[in-house]
């Protein structure tokens, strides 16, 4: 039994698949917005002094519609103290950088990122989809497929009957040859070589003596013979003291009375 704790191989994987596309987000997340993004940000800022007795009020700022910046110097700029006008050559540098594009081989690098995390997250997906497919086949009957109804023909029983009769003789010669113990086991299980050639096999699900009882009871053979049989069959199988030419008499008649009650049933 599996332990409560333990994962699956197929959970296994998809964890590993999930901890692959989570480190390539990680590692794209800087990216993802686009190069542009790298090259419009503010920046480091200067570092500025201040102190508690120097301070200026900050000149007032037009925008145009077209984007341009102003900075205007009110009429009071001699009475008041008013911070210094910024550099126009830091303001053409900054809007350079502002329009700048980026590089080529940035824009690569960003569109395979991209293209590496899609394809994780769809195999990522798709794995799911299949493991929950396999998890709904095996645990939901299908639909299509008919029930395994355990049935035999109308012609079973005289194929069956037919079988048995004709291989008598070499049912016969199992029993009487070699060690009573194997003897009698050998003869039991010729049935179910006879019961192969009538058409009727055993089912996988069916042991030795559970098939041998099926078909005998098909037939409709003598029931107090084949429950003696199936004793002595047993007693030589699965004991462990002798079995003696009693036994192997007894399995004899039990055999020939079953035979009989064919010949009647037929």
């Amino acid at each position: 039994m599996r332990a409560s704790g333990e994962l699956t191989s197929g959970m296994r994987a998809a964890l590993a698949v999930l901890a692959a596309s989570t480190f390539v987000v990680l590692v794209a997340w800087g990216t993802l917005a686009g190069p542009d993004r790298v090259f419009t940000g503010d920046g480091p800022q200067p570092a500025t002094l201040t102190t508690a007795t120097e301070s200026c009020i900050p000149l007032p700022v037009r925008t145009a519609a077209d984007g341009t910046v102003t900075v205007e110097v009110p009429p009071d700029a001699a009475d008041r103290t008013y911070c210094d006008p910024p550099d126009a050559s830091d303001q053409d540098a900054r809007r350079m950088v502002e329009q700048a594009d980026a590089p080529l081989w940035l824009k690569i690098l960003v569109w395979t990122l991209e293209a590496l995390v899609l394809l994780a997250v769809l195999a990522f997906i798709g794995f799911l989809l299949l493991q929950l497919r396999e998890a709904w086949r095996r645990r939901a009957p299908a639909e299509d497929e008919p029930d395994d109804v355990a049935f035999e023909t109308l012609s079973a029983p005289a194929r069956l009957v037919a079988a048995i009769t004709e291989d008598a003789a070499g049912q016969d010669h199992l029993l009487r040859d070699g060690d009573a113990r194997n003897a009698i086991v050998a003869a039991w299980s010729r049935f179910e070589v006879q019961g192969a050639r009538a058409g009727s096999p055993r089912r996988s699900w069916e042991t030795s003596s559970e098939y041998t009882l099926r078909i005998l009871d098909l037939v409709e053979a003598d029931a107090g013979a084949v429950h003696r049989l199936a004793t002595l069959y047993r007693e030589a199988r699965f004991s462990e003291h002798p079995i003696t030419e009693e036994h192997r008499d007894a399995a004899l008649a039990a055999l020939a009375e079953i035979r009989r009650s064919l010949e009647v049933r037929a």
